[in-house]
């Protein structure tokens, strides 16, 4: 059912005016996120609690109005895009920290909460939250619950997933329900917390969030170095493993990526085919200890231009370069289809080398980068989409890209999630019986399909 004045009404008699959006200028502030995609909603709310935003679904649940939730539209799955119109449920009211709790090491926010701000706030009381995606400054902590975002530092501490003890959510039917506490041990029951991290707000619409937080680490060493050959490197970042180092993120960029990087931030690094960045946290002591041995395996196998951050400024250097990989390959101004991709970590080198290979000859561009501590490949193919030949060239590699990725026993996304890009691959890595299963489980939480649609497996250009 379209939306009419009679509910729109209602709305303002929940939400009031100042929380309700029909003019086209407000709409197209919340019609795209980081793919570049635009779906136009027909309405947005801005709601202040879970009880407003229960109310709202029984409505839309009983007229059958879609309803997409959106955070910081940071997503590169096309994940909080309201692909059907209907309503779009903006957190940026819902934005506080309700409480940190360092007795227990927990912490109760909102979805609207800007990751950014909530590290900020348990830094100031020697805690650490280890989540914390490239978009930090933009995107939200129920965004990347939604999505179950990996990260930087997930090599060592895990993913989103990892941290979430209980959740409150509003089902497509408007009622609310509750999950989870400050418990580390819960097994009663299904684990409900798990599904719906990573559901993409498929399933149910997360208003509150209770996460497990870690001592700040007290000290931190990071390296770069640069290698003219990605197999080299790669047996460079098992033989860490091998002498019982676990970093706290090991990250790599291809020349491509290197190239992009130099002209969007103006400076001049070394000439090589890949860079590897190593972090590590901990004590002093064994950070030290750790570096000196990470510096030495460079050397062994290699590396050029190595060399070990002298203080916190100089490592965020280092970490600037690696961070700006995706804004500098948009600078070149191409389109571009990108492909979050994993492969079991020492098959990286092999999957970056079939990439270079199946791009050759082509009349597009690929690059290259990502976590090579957990084999998380971020593929970017660029294109010009006013040319035909150029536009089919990269579908086709898309799709051979995670054909190869599921052969190595990998799989089709890593931390972005499926959305709308991966949508029409998905029967790639997952076969009749798991999909059936998927939408079997969508059926029980959402009925009537108001709830994001078009994402994960039903989405249609």
């Amino acid at each position: 059912m379209k939306l009419n004045s009679e509910i729109i009404e209602k709305f303002y008699n929940i939400l009031g005016k100042e929380n309700v959006f029909t003019d086209r200028e407000t709409l197209k502030h919340f019609d795209y996120d980081a793919t570049e995609r635009h779906f136009l909603p027909d309405i947005v709310i801005t709601p202040e609690n879970s009880k407003q935003i229960s109310e709202v679904m029984k409505i839309c649940y009983e007229n059958e109005i879609y309803v997409t939730p959106q955070g910081g539209k940071t997503g590169l799955s096309g994940g909080c895009l309201p692909v059907k119109g209907g309503v779009v449920i903006s957190f940026k009211k819902m934005n506080k920290i309700i409480e940190i709790d360092d007795k227990n090491l927990t912490a109760i926010i909102e979805p609207g909460v800007i990751s950014a701000d909530f590290q900020k706030a348990v830094k100031e009381k020697g805690l650490f939250f280890p989540p914390d995606p490239s978009s930090t400054v933009e995107s939200t902590i129920g965004g990347n619950v939604a999505e179950n975002a990996g990260y930087t530092r997930a090599v060592k501490y895990g993913v989103t997933k990892d941290y979430i003890l209980g959740i409150e959510a509003v089902l497509p039917n408007g009622k609310i329900v509750k999950f989870g506490g400050k418990n580390i041990k819960d097994v009663t029951g299904y684990d409900v917390i798990r599904l719906l991290v990573g559901s993409e707000g498929t399933l149910a619409i997360i208003t509150k969030i209770i996460v497990k937080l870690l001592p700040l680490p007290e000290y931190r060493k990071t390296l770069i170095g640069y290698f003219d050959n990605m197999k080299v490197a790669a047996d460079f970042v098992a033989n860490i493993f091998q002498h019982r180092i676990i970093p706290t993120a090991i990250e790599f960029m291809d020349k491509i990526t290197m190239n992009a990087v130099e002209n969007y931030l103006n400076i001049k690094l070394p000439e090589a085919e890949t860079m590897i960045l190593v972090e590590v946290d901990g004590n002093k002591a064994s950070c030290e200890e750790d570096a000196e041995k990470i510096f030495s395996l460079y050397k062994k196998f290699g590396a050029k231009d190595v060399k070990v951050a002298k203080d916190e400024k100089e490592a965020d250097r280092f970490w600037t370069i690696r961070r700006e990989a995706l804004p500098s390959l948009k600078a070149k101004g191409l389109d571009q289809l990108e492909a979050d991709i994993v492969v079991p970590r020492y098959f990286l080198p092999d999957f970056v080398e079939k990439i270079h290979k199946l791009a050759e000859n082509q009349p597009i561009e690929v690059a290259t980068y990502g976590h090579a501590g957990d084999g998380n490949l971020h593929v970017t193919i660029m294109y010009h989409k006013s040319s035909f030949d150029e536009l089919v060239s990269a579908n086709e590699l898309l799709k051979k890209y995670y054909i190869e990725a599921v052969k190595l026993g990998g799989s089709i996304s890593g931390e972005h999630g499926i959305g709308i890009t991966a949508a029409p691959y998905l029967n790639i890595q997952l076969g009749e019986n798991e999909i059936e299963l998927l939408k079997k489980i969508k059926k029980a939480f959402d009925e009537k399909g108001i709830l994001n649609p078009g994402k994960i497996f039903d989405y249609e250009e």
